[in-house]
């Protein structure tokens, strides 16, 4: 098995927009991902003073009041967070970056000691450093991606929407490289597919709707073409790159799928 890495508490620039696939807005995901934080006692960093100073700090607990975390070792900084009217919490899930802001920030007991409690974030951004992770998909067994040749509204009524498969060659939160054979003439640069299953085996179905970017033909050794097609997931929900991140990262760390 590989080591975790680490990853670095720094603030991320982020400029994705409100409707980012990043964004996760579900107040049971963010409740969840903040809660596994505070459970196994992630190391976090807590800007204040314009992102300027930061304190090392853990998630102690998150609740519908608010979220409570240990104040730094030295008092000054801790009266300085304070007194600072945006705070930025930074941590990691699933060694992925975890961020969010606030704009108020009290000392507030817990359990009978000190502490700051931030109010719940109306949403978290949850980012790779890299942008993304991109992974070979295994060779023996591989990922399909089943794709609706015609959207479901437009199949005839009683009937199921006819679909093909097309082999995946890598995968990330970001989308999905796709082996087709020559004669596949319907994935083109520019076309939308909506209602695209994957199954992720020990993770679950991932259901998206993806976007051709590119398509080019490979000739192999024994003069089969196949056709590449590299694809771009849009408007992947929170709970879908979740669960992406979930099967990838136990690619990673060589947890054995479920095959």
């Amino acid at each position: 098995m590989f080591g975790k890495k680490e990853i670095p508490l720094k603030i991320e620039l982020f400029s994705g927009g409100e409707d980012s696939p990043f964004l996760i807005r579900s107040k049971t995901e963010i409740h969840f991902i903040l809660h596994e934080i505070a459970r196994k006692g992630t190391r976090s960093a807590l800007y204040y003073d314009a992102g300027n100073d930061f304190i090392l700090t853990t998630l102690l607990d998150v609740g519908e009041r608010g979220i409570w975390l240990e104040p730094g070792p030295n008092a000054q900084d801790n009266r300085r967070a304070l007194h600072s009217d945006k705070i930025i919490f930074v941590s990691s899930h699933q060694e992925v970056k975890v961020q969010f802001e606030a704009h108020r920030i009290e000392a507030a007991p817990f359990n009978g000691r000190e502490a700051f409690r931030l109010p719940p974030p109306e949403a978290l951004l949850r980012l790779q450093r890299r942008d993304y992770y991109r992974l070979l998909a295994p060779a023996r067994n591989p990922l399909k991606c089943v794709i609706p040749v015609v959207p479901a509204a437009a199949a005839k009524p009683g009937a199921p929407a006819p679909r093909r498969e097309a082999v995946i060659m890598d995968i990330s939160v970001g989308g999905v490289a796709l082996v087709c054979a020559e004669r596949e003439t319907g994935l083109q640069p520019g076309k939308t597919y909506p209602g695209c299953q994957i199954f992720l085996p020990g993770a679950g179905m991932l259901t998206a709707t993806i976007r051709v970017k590119n398509v080019m033909e490979i000739t192999a050794r024994d003069g089969t073409v196949n056709r590449h097609a590299g694809c771009e997931f849009l408007h992947l929900d929170g709970r879908m790159a979740i669960l992406l991140q979930r099967y990838i990262t136990g690619l990673q760390t060589g947890i054995p799928d479920q095959r």
